[in-house]
C-alpha cells in the first residue's frame, strides 16, 4: 500500500528536489518494506539504509546520494524555517539555507558522508558567517561528544541542528540584530563573497 506522503509546495521545493525525495522514499520501502514519512523519527531508518549503501559501486552511490539528501534535506525544511538552494544537477552548490539565522549545509555532502562514514573533500560542514564561529562551536559542544560512526550518521546532524540554531539566535539577539530574515540574496551575496565558513 502506497504512503500516505506530505504534499510538495511547488514554490517551496523544485520538481527536481521532490522527484528525488520520491525516489529515497521508494528506495528504502524497497530495501527495508518500511515507508519514509519526511518526519524526523525516519531519519534512523534513512542512516541504516545509507550504511548498507556503504559497500555498494560508485555508480550506485551517485544515484543513492542525491536522493538521501534531497530528503534530509526536506524533513530540515519542514521543521525549521529554511528553503531550498538546488540547482538542478549540481548537486555540489545545493543547500539549504536557514531564515532566521545564518545557517547553512549541503545536504547532498552530508548524504554522501553518511555513506561512506568519513570527512569527503568540499568540507561538508554547517556553513555560517565568520562572527557566528563561536556560537557554531558551542552549539556543536552542546550535543557532547560522539564516536566516529555516530559523527557521521544523519541523525546526528538532526539533532545538533537544535542547538546551534539555538546559539546562532542567541547571537544575534545579543547583537541586536532585530530583523532575523536572511534571504535568498543574503546568502548569495555572502557565499559570493567568499564567507560563510564552515565547522
Amino acid at each position: 500500500m502506497e504512503p500516505d506522503l506530505p504534499d510538495f509546495d511547488p514554490a517551496e521545493v523544485p520538481d527536481h528536489v521532490r522527484e528525488l525525495c520520491l525516489a529515497c522514499v521508494q528506495y528504502v520501502h524497497t530495501a527495508t518494506r518500511v515507508w519514509l514519512d519526511f518526519t524526523p523519527d525516519t531519519v534512523p531508518l534513512l542512516d541504516h539504509y545509507l550504511q548498507g549503501v556503504r559497500d555498494a559501486t560508485d555508480d550506485v552511490k551517485r544515484l543513492v546520494a542525491p536522493a538521501a539528501g534531497a530528503y534530509f534535506g526536506e524533513v530540515v525544511r519542514r521543521m525549521y524555517p529554511s528553503r531550498w538552494h538546488a540547482p538542478a544537477q549540481e548537486f555540489d552548490a545545493w543547500r539549504v539555507e536557514f531564515s532566521r539565522c545564518f545557517l547553512h549545509f549541503n545536504p547532498v555532502g552530508f548524504a554522501l558522508e553518511a555513506i561512506e562514514s568519513r570527512d569527503l573533500a568540499g568540507g561538508h560542514g554547517f556553513g555560517v558567517n565568520a562572527d557566528d564561529v563561536p556560537a557554531l562551536e558551542e552549539g556543536l559542544a552542546a550535543y557532547g561528544e560522539v564516536d566516529a560512526e555516530e559523527y557521521y550518521l544523519l541523525s546526528t546532524r538532526l539533532e545538533v541542528l537544535g542547538p546551534v540554531v539555538d546559539r546562532l539566535l542567541a547571537a544575534s539577539l545579543k547583537r541586536n540584530e532585530t530583523n532575523l530574515d536572511y534571504t535568498a540574496a543574503v546568502y548569495a551575496n555572502a557565499l559570493d563573497d567568499g564567507d560563510g565558513e564552515a565547522s
